[in-house]
């Protein structure tokens, strides 16, 4: 499998607790955890202090056949946490070229917002965040271990 889709949730601080909720609740393994202090050591320009250094910037939780990613904060950082803004979409591929042709086809249409324009960072060769014309946040993402 070289696509997938997941469930992408901003917890506002709560990560953790939802992270421990679903593993007990619904049986849920942990596949990845990255913390803020985890996050400085790949990119110095991210800001780490006593009160948000265990925070989780990034984890992927498996339930049967379903990834579960959770993380504290919105898509869009200057976007209030509020009900609503707090779940996503986060199409994944092993293949560069079919995040770029998703991305391409995503942004053609006028209505669509680009809230991070697909690029390279510390995690992925190719990595962007949209909202459709429907509100629906996506985040777009290569990750070649789905190969």
């Amino acid at each position: 499998m070289t696509l997938e889709i997941a469930i992408f949730l901003s917890m506002n601080g709560k990560a953790k607790e939802a992270i421990d909720f679903y593993i007990r609740t619904l049986s849920a393994k942990k596949l990845m955890i990255v913390t803020y202090e985890d996050m400085a050591k790949r990119d110095n320009s991210f800001e780490i202090t006593s009160e948000n250094k265990n925070h989780i910037s990034h984890s992927v939780l498996q339930i049967g056949k379903t990834k579960l990613m959770i993380a504290e904060d919105t898509m869009n950082p200057s976007e209030s946490y509020n009900i609503g803004n707090n779940t996503s979409l986060c199409i994944q591929s092993a293949n560069l070229e079919e995040i770029q042709r998703f991305y391409s086809n995503l942004i053609s249409d006028e209505r669509v917002k680009i809230i991070i324009p697909l690029e390279k960072n510390v995690f992925s060769e190719a990595y962007g965040i949209i909202e459709d014309p429907f509100g629906i946040q996506i985040q777009l993402m290569y990750d070649e271990r789905l190969k």
